[in-house]
């Protein structure tokens, strides 16, 4: 029962993780005594850190998803034995996903339970080029800061 009030209440409380819902959030305005501001929590400092966060967000809101849909089977089942086979796959993956949203927490500074706003304050912009080309560029980058 614990796990199900458990489910339930983060089925409530848990925002999917997007700009779009951010921004929601923030178009509407807040109560007069609870002013809001974006605290950073954390910072990706390489591409790669970024998939890797990205990756993870996402495994955790599948992970999610698949507990919603299997309190719903729960609900929905008649027969006690496979009613009971589904919550022990139930309690599997809400005891995965809490470990998960955890180690989130610890690395990123991340919980379900909150909104996420992600800033991009860095871009690179690659093209393919020839190893011609590609010395050209480089010459006339080199050379544009001689010039200041």
């Amino acid at each position: 029962m614990t796990n199900k009030l458990a489910l339930l209440a983060l089925v409530v409380s848990l925002p999917a993780l997007s700009l779009q819902a951010a921004d929601q959030k923030a178009a509407q305005p807040a109560p007069a005594a609870k002013q809001q501001k974006l605290l950073k929590v954390s910072t990706l400092k390489t591409s790669e850190a970024n998939r890797e966060f990205q990756a993870n967000v996402q495994l955790l809101q599948a992970q999610r998803q698949a507990a919603i849909q299997l309190n719903s089977e729960i609900e929905k089942e008649t027969n006690a034995a496979k009613k009971k086979e589904l919550k022990t796959q139930l309690d599997a993956l809400m005891a995965k996903l809490n470990e998960n949203n955890e180690k989130m927490r610890k690395a990123y500074g991340f919980s379900l339970d909150r909104n996420y706003t992600l800033e991009v304050e860095t871009s690179h912009v690659y093209m393919l080029v020839t190893d011609e080309e590609a010395a050209k560029i480089e010459a006339a980058q080199k050379a544009a800061p001689a010039k200041k």
